[in-house]
């Protein structure tokens, strides 16, 4: 985890028995509520996630059942041009090579899809979009990366994560806010990671903060200290920090090691590591650990009586096929399944990715029901999903509930 985000996305998995663990899922007819009476040319979708991932899990159920919870509401109004969507879920262990070979295996079958939504790290998005590309298949990717948001190199992948540049616009005025006039950097030596913290660097540097210290870790570093130590002496008024999964606990353990008291503003991906939202023994949740900590998340992933009612419409769906375990910061996949069905239906086509792509860049934004971001700025120039930054929000550390941060019971 996005990013992996998780970034960021990063990722989380949750997998329901029905969606099974072991290569493939289908979920059309009557698995989705479809309300089509015809199975010819249906809008056949792949989605790539690590179901059996031991990290990754969480996220990646979120991620299917997401998917599922949009394709049930679309086959329930009469599928794409009187056809119904037809899912596929193939689980990749988080492997490259085993993401490569089930997409590969699938394009060359003869029910080739004609959408691949990749919901896994920037790492298998970097070695699947060259053969959807190949192959001219729509794909929608939440890990982007380098040129998968240039429509010149990838004319049929679009970005559903911010761009690092997105998430470095809200990061800046929110340091202001705190009163920061220095600021201090620590990520994990990931892809996202460097361009996030470089993005970082660069806008708020632009906009009159000083950076003071930018120090990274490995990702299989069991002790960050050293790192927080370099950036203790250099006193920043604000450290930023980039990180998923226990590294992100590393970091709260070693600030307090050192009797740091330095505001910290986590990315999404250090926000969905379960150290972070999970109160102990498993989590650092609710101790003194946290204090002075919040970290960037989707407004939609923040709990609110006055949400939108899309937004309440998907959770609502998501509920009915099974728990939310993982936050819906990785839950891009119910916005792909809209955005492609939308596409498909401008296109006038269930099986043309060329035509598919230039109608989801022609769809004005805001006008598909999307929940996870109200809408995507896609264009001919940009497939980035540009989004406004109005939907991010900067929380304290909750627990999650139904997949949102701050919710009742949390």
């Amino acid at each position: 985890m996005r990013k992996t985000l998780v970034a960021v996305v990063a990722l989380t998995g949750l997998l329901t028995a029905a969606c099974g663990g072991n290569g493939g899922s289908s979920a059309s007819g009557s698995a989705s509520g479809s309300g089509s009476s015809s199975s010819a040319d249906p809008l056949r979708i792949l989605l790539i996630t690590p179901l059996s991932s031991s990290v990754l899990g969480a996220n990646a159920t979120t991620s299917v059942n997401a998917a599922k919870a949009a394709i049930a509401t679309i086959n329930k109004n009469g599928g794409v041009l009187g056809h119904p969507v037809q899912l596929d879920v193939e689980d990749d262990a988080g492997q490259v090579t085993t993401a490569v070979t089930k997409l590969t295996t699938a394009l060359n079958s003869s029910d080739k899809p004609a959408i691949v939504m990749q919901a896994d790290s920037s790492t298998q998005a970097a070695a699947l979009l060259p053969l959807t590309t190949q192959n001219k298949i729509v794909s929608f990717n939440q890990s982007p990366t380098a040129d998968s948001s240039d429509p010149t190199k990838m004319p049929y992948n679009f970005d559903l994560s911010p761009s690092t540049a997105n998430y470095a616009a809200a990061f800046c005025p929110e340091m202001k806010k705190e009163g920061a006039k220095t600021f201090g950097i620590l990520h994990g030596d990931s892809a996202f990671a460097d361009s996030e913290t470089d993005e970082v660097a660069k806008q708020c540097q632009a906009k009159g903060l000083t950076l003071v210290g930018n120090e990274k870790f490995a990702l299989t570093a069991l002790d960050v200290t050293p790192q927080l130590s370099a950036l203790k002496s250099k006193n920043p008024d604000v450290l930023m920090v980039s990180s998923f999964g226990a590294p992100s606990g590393y970091v709260l353990q070693g600030r307090d090691r050192l009797g740091w008291d330095v505001p910290i503003i986590g990315d999404n991906a250090f926000m969905v590591s379960p150290v972070v939202n999970t109160p102990p023994p498993t989590g650092q949740l609710g101790t003194s650990l946290e204090n002075k900590v919040k970290a960037l998340v989707f407004a939609s992933t923040a709990y609110s009586k006055d949400q939108p009612q899309a937004v309440t419409d998907m959770i609502k769906d998501m509920k009915a096929i099974g728990p939310i375990p993982a936050p819906l910061i990785v839950a891009y996949s119910y916005d792909a399944m809209i955005l492609a069905a939308e596409g498909a239906k401008a296109a006038g086509t269930t099986t043309d990715g060329t035509k598919i792509a230039k109608a989801i860049e022609g769809l004005q934004a805001g006008g598909p029901k999307t929940a996870i971001f109200p809408a995507y700025h896609f264009s001919t120039k940009s497939h980035a999903a540009n989004i406004d930054p109005t939907a991010f929000a900067f929380v304290k550390p909750t627990k999650v509930v139904d997949g949102q941060f701050g919710a009742p019971g949390s």
